[in-house]
């Protein structure tokens, strides 16, 4: 009886890779350029890029309009007008439209990653669940700041063509500057918690969309009564109670700009720290939500 014949490896010809590894830190920068470029669309589908290009088009459209009145009022006679530059003025009476960009994108950066179960591809890689989630949520803050800062500059650059008080518009723009990458950060944390709660694309845009739209209404409806009733001390603690306003309170009170809406009143004393701490929980109160949810959803 012959015995069966033995196995054979055959050498294919393949090598095994010996060269130097990537860290921690060339895939934490790879996932946040790929996450940045998702946010716009880029490297998606065409249907993909319509809602992130559309946003910032209807977004330039009052700042082509505010640097028109700017230099139509700096060409009026003296006493005549004056070019505005309250420029954070500018995402208060634009929250609808950045709402609609972070309803947008960010289910597209954390909630189909969960709902299809993609998420544990990434941590075949070394890179951990928080580092994961921060990184992401880094990308889609970037990408609000620039959604709303690029019309700003398209203003301030308009203004500062009509040979106007430079320092005055510099200062402005500087402070706004800071509520815009506060405000981006604080929406692109809440919508992202969002996002991993309600994992399906259409529940959770309309989901972002009730949760920063609907108290919008209902704050500003309160601020009207505290300004007719002039309890600026109650009005300071509802504008704490959503992002926009807070963040507008947060500008006001810490650069002196007029505020961005007749019915906000404006800090000073104790409220000037008030509205930077609450400002303080709205960034890190969403975003350890955001880290603890994101952890326990990827380890099922």
């Amino acid at each position: 009886m012959t015995s069966p014949p033995r196995s054979v490896i055959h050498d294919l010809g393949y090598r095994g890779f010996r060269g130097g590894r990537l860290g921690d830190g060339a895939i934490t920068l790879e996932l946040y350029r790929n996450s940045l470029a998702q946010a716009f669309g880029i490297g998606r589908s065409g249907r993909a890029k319509i809602m992130p290009w559309l946003t910032m088009a209807l977004m330039a459209l009052p700042a082509v309009v505010l640097g028109a009145l700017s230099i139509q009022a700096a060409q009026a006679p003296a006493g005549m007008g004056a070019a505005p530059s309250n420029y954070f003025g500018y995402p208060y009476w634009t929250q609808l439209l950045i709402t609609i960009f972070v309803a947008t994108q960010a289910p597209v950066l954390f909630a189909r990653d969960l709902r299809y179960r993609t998420i544990v591809l990434y941590f075949a890689r070394p890179v951990s669940r928080t580092r994961f989630v921060l990184t992401r949520l880094a990308a889609l803050t970037t990408a609000t700041f620039l959604v709303i800062i690029t019309p700003m500059l398209v203003w301030f650059a308009c203004a500062l063509s009509t040979g106007v008080d430079t320092g005055l518009h510099a200062q402005r723009f500087g402070a706004a500057l800071v509520g815009v990458a506060v405000l981006s950060l604080v929406l692109a944390a809440i919508s992202a918690l969002v996002s991993t709660l309600a994992t399906k694309s259409g529940l959770a845009l309309a989901a972002i969309i009730v949760v920063l739209m609907v108290p919008s209404a209902m704050i500003t409806m309160a601020l009207a009564i505290t300004f007719e009733l002039q309890r600026d001390g109650i009005g300071q603690l509802v504008a704490s109670a959503h992002p926009f306003t807070a963040v507008a309170e947060l500008v006001s009170g810490l650069f002196g700009d007029p505020p961005a809406n007749a019915t906000l009143p404006q800090p000073e004393g104790w409220y000037v720290p008030l509205a930077v701490l609450v400002c303080v929980a709205w960034v890190a109160v969403p975003t350890a939500a955001l880290v603890a949810r994101m952890r326990s959803v990827a380890s099922l």
